[in-house]
């Protein structure tokens, strides 16, 4: 997610560098909770309370909140006892309850029942609702606490809204980074972080237009306006999309003077030990903010006109029960944590329910289950890692103790080894209650586990969704991508056929180059951009994921099946029914003329007189009206240059836009040509990469949530682009209900833009007039040398009409390529089709970005396309040993590993990589490792020589890193060194030797590393890998 490591590879590379990889086994705690550390009350009272809390017949069995009263009643008191219900705060003790206020007496009846009722809402305005209470039989010195404590469990109130829970096509989920990519991949359930140090602030500051205002208990607080700008940015694109979105919340450290942060955290937090950090409902300011902020997000997420979107599920921290990492509350027993983790649940169950009956709670899980993710200072009693079968298994009974919660399990099955997604091979993965770990392998024990009856809830089944696992891709290869897309798949069905499981939510969108050397995401990072998590190409797995829930289903998945070793999907998937998996209808693409002019429209939208309704959707951050417009005096400016904007709505290649539901369905039978006007600005030089292509995506939604699209290129010449969708073959233009339009270019260039739309309308015919080919045509290369490569030119239609004639390829660029005539007749709406040519001339300007043109009924297109890189030749893998490597200056010793503490973990490929243990020397001292090869080097046929080189960062007081590769030949020297060398990645060194002679008979390599800046001592570690030539 962004800006945040979400996943648990930060753990993992923790407790690497701690020495931790080895997983204790959890001993489970004490199955009753211990009382808080209250101080008020006397140890007779605590006394009293304790003994109370060990017969839970006893005392208060149900509190109940109606619209204006609560009524508690119970049972345990002598006949005709007077019996006083005291109330306290949510984070008191209740063995202080004579600190508490007495809300209600009441005599027992004869059989020691009592029931009493009081106002819900104070003379301060505070809402009872969150508020424990205990009875207290008899009076004066005779006085006894009855049973213990009770908080609101039953709520009979009427909710500010009601609606039906939303159904979803599928159970595929994701956590998402752009809106837009996710309605493309046809996501039906999305993860999005709510971090609560940036939403909330701890006042309302000078500036009234930086806070959303909220009432929340008789107070004011207030909302950092940017935060929810951005959630509502993330949450309305999905939600609209009928997307079923979950909330996480989690609390992250936080310096901003104006954060909530302080008062926000658990008092007993270990600040700096965690990622994440646990609530704070040990104090009663702490319980008003967190209960202010799930009011404040109940209420606008739940709202009837979803003018911000909607949220269906909270997630109540992330996987607690490595709450060292994830939850950090400080050294304690599971028990002591559960007593304040249960109130965080409670108050977030209470709060959404309060404004919706339908929102679901949910507490968040590793994967380990008898194990415990992490290293206690004693493993014997677990203070920091517990496991997480003893997470639910306290936490039920103590919820049901003081009162029981409707808590759902938010689960997170990734495989055993987080690093290896062939999660069929786990071995700490059984079919069994007292497994080591639930992991993908063996998901079926926790529904399993849940249904048992003493851990439902009012007689049903708790909910599970996995709400954070992923598919590591083990290398940069073709190969770990597949394995990485079948992990995914051979999951996907598993949880498919699973009854129990509402949703899988996949971890993550786009790699991350700070997870711990993970690359979990369905896009590759783009290597371009110095923003972390930019998407940069899709992987296997994207195709999969976009296809598993459709007609393609069994299409896209076929090549998993021998990466598995399996035969048939029924082999290894419970219950596979082939006929099952089609559950999605994707948009079907209607055919979009350019140029082409509605006659006689029924006009939509003009702009003349307001935004007509239209609103920002994705990656946008404002709509407005501005003078110019394609007929009329105005038209629709969409902008997308706010600075509150994700880095990823910034990228050129994300989907912009602005979207509109319509008054009421229109049927669109007898006008089924839909046409707007589109205006993108001229860039400017040098705005944009060579070869960057505007693109238009007009998407139409039928009230049954059918969606129909249109697509088409733009030319910013041009200034308006008129397009004309053809609906008349899509059945449900009968009922049209929103309209949505994006843009976007195709490079990755930072594009803080805007773009113009005018005149939508709806019309019987179009007139051609003077129409343009709505033709696109792409191409790959094949191999690293142009000359002689096979250049693959796909052509796709888009137009209205089918292709016909011939397809020209000119030398516009110094390019060429036979044959340069291509045959597209026949070609229809939304087909493609690829000709293999070979490139006979390569003479470009840019040789980066090389360029070929098509030509087709008078239109001409720049077609860019890439030169791969070269195939390395390798040199030294280091997988089977240090392969003749030695230590050499600065350096103890050498040798073949794995793994190790630095972050990414892993080598750069293969199963080995060469580590050098540096001696105690200054920080800025060159450390070498160098191999003298038995006979030298014939690099000849090289061009260029690189090695892969991680290393440890930290070093004390040091301005950066910088490492060197060197070649020696003979009594010549050829060395590049990279000063901008990053600490816990792989950087690649390369030296070019296509003019150094002595290429020939290289007699030495070298690899030196050192920190720049310090002289401090520093015991540095440093890693080599595939060291390979380029031709």
């Amino acid at each position: 997610m962004p800006g945040r490591l979400r996943s648990r590879s930060l753990f993992i590379l923790a407790s690497a560098l701690a020495g931790l990889l080895a997983v204790a086994m959890g001993v489970p705690a004490a199955a009753v909770a211990s009382p808080g550390a209250g101080t008020a009350g006397t140890a007779e009272m605590a006394k009293q309370v304790n003994a109370a809390r060990a017969n839970a017949t006893d005392g208060i069995t149900a509190v109940s909140a109606h619209d204006t009263t609560v009524e508690v009643s119970g049972a345990g008191t002598e006949a005709a006892a007077q019996v006083a219900i005291y109330v306290l705060g949510a984070e008191a003790d209740a063995a202080d309850y004579a600190d508490g206020e007495v809300v209600a007496r009441t005599t027992s009846g004869a059989d020691g029942s009592f029931t009493a009722s009081f106002p819900r809402t104070d003379s301060a305005g505070h809402d009872r609702l969150y508020d424990q209470y205990v009875a207290v039989a008899g009076s004066g010195a005779d006085a006894k606490a009855v049973g213990g404590p009770r908080y609101v469990d039953r709520l009979d109130f009427t909710p500010a809204r009601d609606f039906d829970y939303p159904n979803a096509a599928s159970k595929k989920g994701l956590q998402v980074e752009m809106t837009d990519d996710a309605e493309e991949l046809g996501v039906q359930h999305a993860g999005i972080n709510v971090a609560f140090n940036e939403l909330m602030r701890n006042g309302p500051g000078g500036d009234p237009s930086k806070v959303v205002a909220f009432e929340s208990g008789g107070r004011t607080f207030y909302f950092d306006a940017d935060a929810v700008a951005r959630l509502d940015g993330q949450i309305k694109p999905l939600s609209d999309n009928g997307i079923l979105v979950n909330l996480i919340l989690i609390l992250y450290q936080s310096g901003d003077p104006n954060s909530a942060w302080p008062i926000l955290h658990d008092p007993d937090a270990a600040v700096g030990s965690g990622t994440v950090y646990a609530f704070n409902t040990r104090t009663a300011e702490g319980v008003a903010y967190f209960t202010a902020a799930m009011e404040f997000l109940a209420d606008r997420y739940t709202r009837a006109d979803q003018a911000h979107g909607r949220a269906v599920g909270y997630i109540v921290g992330n996987e607690v029960d490595a709450q060292w990492v994830w939850a950090n509350s400080g050294d304690k027993p599971l028990s002591e944590f559960l007593t304040t983790y249960a109130r965080a649940v409670r108050i977030a169950w209470q709060a959404t329910r309060k404004y919706w009956p339908g929102a679901r709670t949910y507490v968040s899980l590793t994967h380990c289950w008898m194990t415990v993710c992490g290293a206690n200072p004693d493993p014997a009693n677990p203070t920091r890692f517990y496991a997480g079968k003893d997470v639910i298994d306290q936490l039920n009974a103590l919820t049901k103790r003081t009162g029981d919660v409707g808590w759902n399990v938010a689960y997170h099955p990734y495989p055993q080894d987080l690093f290896n997604p062939a999660f069929w091979n786990d071995q700490a993965a059984t079919p069994s209650f007292d497994t080591e770990q639930i992991t993908f392998r063996n998901i079926e024990v926790l529904p399993d586990y849940l249904a048992q009856d003493d851990l439902t809830y009012a007689g049903t089944k708790r909910r599970i969704i996995l709400s954070e696992q992923g598919c590591n891709t083990p290398g940069d290869t073709p190969d770990a991508e597949r394995l990485q897309a079948a992990c995914y798949a051979y999951a996907y069905y598993k949880i498919r056929f699973l009854d129990g499981i509402d949703a899988f939510i996949l971890h993550r969108h786009v790699d991350h180059q700070q997870e711990g050397g993970l690359r979990l995401g369905l896009w590759t990072w783009d290597v371009d951009r110095s923003e972390a998590a930019m998407p940069g190409r899709h992987k296997v797995s994207y195709d999969v994921f976009a296809g598993i829930d459709t007609a393609r289903s069994l299409e896209v998945t076929d090549f998993a099946k021998s990466v598995i070793g399996i035969q048939d999907w029924a082999d290894v998937i419970p219950g596979f029914d082939p006929d099952r998996l089609t559950e999605r209808t994707p948009p079907t693409q209607v055919g979009t003329g350019v140029g082409a002019r509605p006659v006689r429209p029924h006009v939509l939208a003009d702009f003349e007189n307001g935004p007509d309704g239209w609103r920002v959707s994705d990656n946008a951050s404002a709509v407005e009206t501005v003078a110019g417009g394609y007929h009329g005096r105005r038209a629709l400016r969409v902008r997308f240059d706010a600075a509150s904007l994700p880095a990823w709505s910034r990228d050129a290649k994300t989907w912009k836009g602005a979207d509109v539901v319509l008054p009421k369905p229109v049927d669109a039978s007898a006008t089924p040509h839909l046409s707007l006007a589109v205006r993108v600005p001229k860039p400017a030089a040098g705005e944009f990469k060579a070869g960057n292509v505007f693109y238009a995506k007009v998407r139409a939604y039928a009230a049954d949530g059918q969606v129909a699209y249109g697509l088409a290129r733009l030319d910013p010449q041009l200034g308006w682009n008129v397009l004309s969708l053809n609906l008349s073959g899509w059945k449900e233009r009968s009922q049209l209900a929103r309209l949505k339009v994006w843009v976007r270019g195709s490079t990755d260039d930072d594009w803080r833009g805007s773009f113009d739309l005018d005149d939508v309308a709806l019309s019987g015919e179009v007139a051609a007039g003077a129409a343009i080919p709505n033709v696109d045509v792409s191409a790959t290369l094949a191999e690293h040398h142009p000359v002689g490569s096979k250049l693959s030119v796909s052509v796709t239609n888009n137009d209205v009409r089918p292709l016909a004639g011939k397809l020209t390829l000119r030398p516009c660029d110094g390019v060429a390529a036979t044959p340069d005539t291509l045959d597209v007749d026949g070609i229809g709406t939304g087909d493609e089709r690829t000709y293999d040519t070979t490139v006979t001339a390569f003479d470009p300007a840019d040789a980066d970005h090389p360029v070929i043109c098509a030509a087709y009924d008078g239109l001409v297109l720049p077609v860019e396309f890439t030169v791969p890189p070269a195939t390395p030749t390798s040199l030294f893998t280091f997988d089977d040993g240090v392969q003749g490597w030695q230590a050499g200056g600065n350096v103890t010793s050498v040798a073949s590993v794995g793994g190790f503490a630095n972050g990414p973990g892993s080598p750069h490929g293969g199963a080995g990589a060469l580590e050098a243990t540096g001696a105690a020397a200054p920080a800025s001292a060159t450390r070498t490792v160098a191999v003298d090869p038995a006979n030298p080097l014939d690099l000849s046929a090289a061009r260029t020589v690189v090695a892969w080189v991680d290393s440890y960062g930290g070093a004390p007081g040091a301005t950066g890193y910088e490492a060197t590769l060197t070649l020696v030949g003979g009594t010549e020297r050829r060395s590049a060194t990279l000063t901008t060398f990053t600490p816990d990645r792989w950087n690649e060194l390369r030296v070019d030797v296509g003019d150094w002679s002595p290429r020939n008979k290289v007699t030495r390599i070298e690899v030196s590393f050192r920190a720049i800046g310090s002289d401090t001592p520093w015991s540095a570690r440093f890693q080599v890998d595939d060291v390979a030539y380029l031709d």
